[in-house]
C-alpha cells in the first residue's frame, strides 16, 4: 500500500511538472503566433493559416493545464468549476474564431469565383470579432473564479497570484466592454499577452509546487 501511494504521488508530480512545462511554453508560444498574425489584406491565406492553426493548438493545450490546475485545487468546488466551465467556453469561441478566418474566409477566397463579396466578408469579420469578444469575457471570468479562489483559500503567494489574476481577467474585460480596447490585431495581442503572462505564472507556481 504504501508503496503503492508513493508510485501515485510521483505520477501526479510529474504530472503537474509537465502540466506546469506546457502551460509557461504554450503561454509563451501563443504570444510569438499573434506577433506573426498578419494583417490587412494579407491576414488569411498563407502564414495565417498557420497562425491560426497554431493557435487552436495551443489554446487547447492551454486548457489542458487549466483542467489539471483545476483538478489540483479541487474540481468539485464551485468557483474552481465554474472557472473550467467559462475556460471551455472560451475555448469554443477562440476555435471558432481562429476558424473562420483561418480555414473559412480562405476557402471562400480561393473558391475561383467572387464567393467573398462585401456582404459575406463582413459577416465573417463580425462573426470572427463577436467569437474573440466572448473568448475574451468567458476567460476574464474563468481567471476571476480561480483567482478569487487563490486569494479566499491559499497562503500569501497564491493571493498574491489571485490578485494579479483578477487584473489580467477583469482588466481585458473591461477595456473590451468600456471600448477602450479591440479585438484588431494591437488589441488582441495586448489581451492575449496579458493573458499568457498569467497562465505563465501559473505553470511557474505548478513547478515550483511539484518540486
Amino acid at each position: 500500500m504504501l508503496i503503492e501511494a508513493r508510485a501515485a504521488g510521483e505520477t501526479t508530480i510529474e504530472g503537474e511538472r509537465l502540466a506546469g512545462g506546457v502551460m509557461i511554453a504554450a503561454a509563451l508560444l501563443s504570444v510569438l503566433a499573434m506577433g506573426h498574425h498578419p494583417s490587412g489584406a494579407h491576414a488569411t491565406g498563407g502564414i495565417g493559416d498557420y497562425v491560426h492553426g497554431a493557435m487552436i493548438v495551443l489554446i487547447s493545450a492551454l486548457f489542458f493545464c487549466f483542467a489539471k490546475f483545476a483538478q489540483r485545487r479541487g474540481i468539485a468546488r464551485p468557483l474552481i468549476l465554474a472557472g473550467l466551465v467559462a475556460y471551455a467556453i472560451s475555448l469554443a469561441a477562440h476555435i471558432g474564431a481562429a476558424t473562420i478566418n483561418g480555414a473559412i474566409v480562405p476557402a471562400l477566397a480561393a473558391s475561383g469565383h467572387d464567393a467573398l463579396g462585401h456582404d459575406i466578408a463582413l459577416l465573417c469579420w463580425e462573426a470572427n470579432q463577436a467569437l474573440a469578444r466572448m473568448g475574451v469575457y468567458a476567460t476574464g471570468t474563468a481567471f476571476a473564479c480561480w483567482s478569487a479562489d487563490l486569494i479566499l483559500r491559499g497562503g500569501t503567494a497564491n493571493r498574491i497570484l489571485g490578485v494579479a489574476g483578477l487584473l489580467a481577467g477583469v482588466g481585458p474585460m473591461i477595456a473590451i466592454g468600456g471600448g477602450l480596447a479591440s479585438m484588431d490585431l494591437a488589441g488582441a495581442m495586448a489581451i492575449y499577452a496579458v493573458h499568457g503572462l498569467w497562465a505563465a505564472l501559473i505553470g511557474i507556481q505548478f513547478i515550483r509546487r511539484a518540486l
